[in-house]
């Protein structure tokens, strides 16, 4: 049976657009001042961690409410849908590897690929997903993140990126492994 490995935000839907475009509201009840919520904010629609010591509970909380909203108003790309269908119909066995925190995001990920009709076999989470592949003998991912566009090589693993300005412009290494597509139904011819 074939298998693919398949990451959710940016590669199945518009993450990175809801993040940047949603007006999140400040609420009291995150227990920090406006100005703090603020620059919690920034830090987290520019993907920086808190520089403190100590990672702040308070940025962590926030972080993880404005993940979940995210997550759940994301919009499925019509040709992922369509593409991840095709490979249940074909047989694939699919597997989805996310960043995500699945302790805490695990129900709200699942709904929504419910909800959008997304079929898959198994959900995990996973920093390193070119190592991940390769330790259980997954021979194609499908991911943004630019550490498998770069490192695919070091890992046999081929690699399909959904184009995105992160992916271009100079000092941006491409493996020879990874091929950026604008449609999924290139990757259909792919594989």
């Amino acid at each position: 049976m074939n298998t693919i490995a398949i990451d959710i935000d940016d590669t199945l839907n518009n993450y990175s657009e809801i993040l940047h475009t949603t007006n999140f509201a400040f609420d009291e009840n995150y227990n920090i001042s406006r100005d703090t919520f603020d620059r919690y904010l920034e830090m987290i629609k520019n993907e920086k961690a808190d520089r403190g010591d100590l990672l702040s509970a308070g940025f962590s909380f926030l972080r993880q409410k404005i993940n979940g909203e995210c997550y759940q108003s994301a919009v499925a790309r019509p040709d992922a849908v369509e593409f991840m269908q095709w490979l249940r119909r074909k047989g694939w066995r699919i597997v989805i590897c996310t960043h995500r925190d699945l302790r805490r995001t695990e129900e709200i990920t699942r709904k929504w690929m419910r909800d959008n009709r997304i079929p898959f076999d198994y959900l995990f989470i996973a920093v390193d997903k070119l190592k991940f592949c390769k330790k259980w003998g997954i021979d194609y991912l499908v991911d943004d993140h630019l550490f498998s566009v770069r490192f695919a090589d070091q890992y046999g693993v081929e690699v399909f990126f959904p184009t995105m300005a992160k992916h271009e412009g100079e000092g941006v290494r491409h493996s020879s492994l990874a091929r950026g597509f604008t449609s999924f139904n290139e990757v259909r011819l792919w594989i």
